[in-house]
């Protein structure tokens, strides 16, 4: 029988530091390669506000330290999907005297594409305002790797990259204890931003004890696919990425132990066995892998993770094979970004495209035999170098070796003015674009009278974010500019052939497994065999969730 919270009787002795609220979601947005490719971003009075299926990693993650180190955390997961009077609800059943603080944890902006999901931004935005006002005796706080994933919410503090030692001494602040916060005054979007830098001021890098422990009131069901963290950082600084850790040269690695006793408790305490891991190139250490490989050897059960994979080092390391299909890592995302020879050494991924595209049907070849093999590919449309003859070669190798898995294609993204500012870790496109020798600003007029009829009318809303948003970077160079690559993007997002057998992304397995509608062994097969996913089965998921909201609601505080 579930009881209804009761705020005043709680475990303080126990977490003496105090209480806090983290709201997670907006882990994905609907406007995604999974979406563009299955074209459900067409008719915008069919849409439905998005929800985000997806459990808040970085909520979780600093809900677990912030309880080593004292503190009473509850996290609210999809909280895009509560209504005004849920959360009214929420609140008041938690919020006490000793309650300090709401924190709100992101991965990505506010919203999609259409009018309902741009409505619900502004329902949210609202709701934080009114909770403000109800309760001002606390501090809000945003978290994200990159702070404009965050800045939409008026809050008292933004703090971007891996936080857990930040947030300690933002909380140190907030409680008036002596602390060692460095707050940097940023102006954003017309106002003036608290903001904590945790890559400079406070590097919680490397994390060897990075473990997520969920409790029994956050409801973990075990068709779910969690989020994990093998290490942090990555060893290559490739010119167009921004993750927040970049260049490293030792073992950032997770502490066997503490990983080992993540899986075993996830999977003994709610049935979980499925993962998205977080590492931005999960074979970039080849001892990281003999360590995880034989953790999951010795599980007494199946693991299934999903993730980052640089192809060009699978091709050149086929010794690492075996422990990657040990770790059970058979879902792979490769960047591919180019097989133009120049533009791959020119942004740090310079392997000959032939030795390339032999080796990685070899890979396809070995993890097929071993029985299972799934394959998301990424290209970047627009690289210098890239020409139009090239970028379509590049889609003509996909299609007609890779029928039945999926791929991302998009025009080149470099952040340019605020938008770069508020990234944590800028790519070195991001900061030298103008400076670099490569690229040139297209000017306005050549803007202002660009022919729309050129792509089709469904890629509209998409090519407006790139050529009109004032945060992204109005590139040309010798071999291609912004707008040609759009052309392109729309030419081969149209290409009949190549969606006619497309499958599931490797990183929106969720989608349709969560809720029950499909199987892990359903990801093998392609949309011939399955339902692509659909409005409807955002509505279905919305009743997955609130499920979830119910038992929240209805929870008792002690419950952990």
């Amino acid at each position: 029988m579930e009881r209804t919270y009761n705020a005043w009787t709680t475990r303080r002795d126990i977490m003496k530091e105090g209480h806090g609220i983290i709201l997670g979601g907006v882990l994905e947005r609907e406007d995604t390669s999974e979406s563009r490719n299955q074209n459900l971003n067409t008719k915008d009075d069919e849409k439905v506000a998005w929800v985000s299926l997806k459990r808040s990693a970085g909520g979780h993650r600093i809900a677990t330290y912030l309880r080593e180190q004292g503190w009473d955390i509850e996290v609210l997961d999809f909280w895009p999907a509560w209504t005004r009077e849920e959360l009214l609800q929420f609140f008041k059943s938690r919020v006490r005297e000793d309650t300090y603080w709401v924190g709100i944890s992101a991965m990505f902006p506010l919203g999609g594409s259409g009018a309902k999901n741009q409505a619900k931004v502004q329902e949210m935005v609202g709701i934080i305002r009114e909770l403000k006002e109800l309760y001002p005796q606390l501090a809000f706080i945003g978290g994200a790797q990159n702070i404009s994933a965050v800045l939409a919410y008026p809050l008292d503090y933004y703090v971007g990259g891996f936080g857990e030692y930040a947030i300690v001494e933002v909380l140190k602040h907030v409680k008036g204890e002596p602390c060692e916060l460095k707050v940097h005054k940023r102006i954003y979007w017309g106002a003036e931003r608290n903001v904590i830098e945790c890559r400079h001021d406070y590097p919680a890098f490397p994390m060897p004890e990075a473990a997520v422990k969920y409790e029994e009131r956050d409801y973990i069901q075990p068709d779910e696919v969690l989020t994990i963290e093998l290490a942090r950082g990555c060893k290559f600084k490739c010119k167009f990425c921004s993750f927040t850790v970049l260049g490293v040269k030792d073992d950032y690695s997770r502490c066997a132990a503490s990983l080992d006793a993540e899986l075993r408790e996830n999977y003994e305490k709610w049935g979980v066995t499925m993962y998205t891991v977080s590492d931005e190139t999960i074979n970039d250490n080849p001892e990281k892998m003999k360590k995880v490989a034989e953790i999951s050897r010795n599980l007494p059960f199946e693991l299934n993770l999903m993730g980052f994979i640089r192809g060009d080092l699978l091709v050149a390391h086929p010794e690492t094979w075996q422990d990657i299909w040990d770790m059970g890592l058979w879902s792979h995302f490769y960047g591919i970004e180019t097989l133009n020879h120049e533009a791959g050494k020119f942004v740090g991924k310079g392997m000959n495209p032939e030795r390339l595209k032999d080796g990685l049907l070899k890979v396809k070849k070995w993890f097929e035999d071993q029985g299972r093999y799934r394959v998301t590919l990424s290209t970047i449309i627009g690289i210098p170098g890239e020409t139009r003859e090239t970028a379509l070669a590049t889609k003509d190798f996909i299609k007609e070796n890779y029928a039945g898995h999926s791929y991302s294609f998009a025009p080149l993204y470099i952040a340019d003015g605020d938008m770069m500012h508020m990234m944590t870790n800028p790519s070195e496109f991001d900061r030298t674009w103008r400076e670099s020798g490569k690229f040139h600003e297209l000017d306005q007029e050549y803007l202002d009278n660009l022919d729309w009829s050129e792509i089709p009318e469904i890629n509209h809303e998409f090519a407006k974010f790139y050529i009109q948003s004032p945060g992204i970077a109005k590139w040309g160079h010798d071999t291609m500019n912004i707008w040609e690559a759009m052309k392109i993007f729309s030419e081969i997002n149209h290409d009949p052939d190549l969606t006619k057998s497309l499958a599931p992304g490797i990183f929106y397995y969720h989608r349709y497994i969560t809720g029950g509608k499909y199987q892990l062994d359903d990801m093998m097969k392609d949309f011939n065999e399955i339902e692509t996913f659909s409005a409807k089965d955002v509505l279905f998921q919305s009743k997955w969730i609130d499920e979830y909201k119910r038992k929240k609601i209805n929870a008792n505080l002690d419950n952990r």
